[in-house]
């Protein structure tokens, strides 16, 4: 029970984890009208090993490329206006928590708390698109947060983690 709610609690961080977005206030993004990939406009995967997964790697670039063509930016490798680039870091992280004899009905008023150890995994996403043209980053996104051991890597949730990066992009003009 007691790691049912600590699955529970670390769940609803996840949920809370914001998306930290950069982008250059001095461009108007509405004149960009296509993109390709960073690395001449060839789909290349940097990762865990266990990403390294070539239905895992289709799932990332559809996902990416419908979420742009969505906002109205299409996929062009003869000449696009942006280059996309994303990085995926998954970590192994351990946290200590402290608990109560389970026996004791008063163990939250006690001082001597057993500790226990429990491992968890943690990802980040990161985009970054480049203008072209200019060859400098315009604007970056990145979200985190505690992911399942191991990650559940379905369409669904590839979709509904590059969908939650990308969110804000294009930004709307001040």
């Amino acid at each position: 029970m007691k790691k049912l709610l600590l699955l529970l609690l670390i769940g609803g961080m996840i949920s809370c984890d914001p998306v930290l977005t950069e982008y250059d206030t001095s461009i108007d993004f509405s004149q960009y009208k296509t993109f390709c990939w960073l690395e001449g406009c060839a789909f290349t995967f940097t990762g865990p090993a266990y990403l390294d997964d070539s239905v895992v790697q289709s799932l990332v670039k559809e996902s990416i490329i419908s979420t742009l063509q969505k906002k109205g930016i299409r996929y062009n490798d003869t000449n696009p206006d942006l280059l996309v680039d994303f990085h995926i870091t998954i970590e192994n992280e351990k946290a200590i928590y402290y608990h109560g004899v389970q026996d004791d009905p008063y163990y939250y008023r006690t001082t001597f708390l057993q500790p226990e150890e429990v491992n968890l995994t943690k990802g980040t996403l990161l985009i970054h698109i480049v203008d072209r043209q200019r060859s400098e980053v315009i604007w970056q996104s990145y979200a985190a947060g505690y992911l399942q051991d191991p990650p559940d890597l379905s369409d669904k949730n590839i979709q509904r983690g590059i969908a939650r990066v990308l969110k804000d992009f294009p930004p709307s003009k001040k």
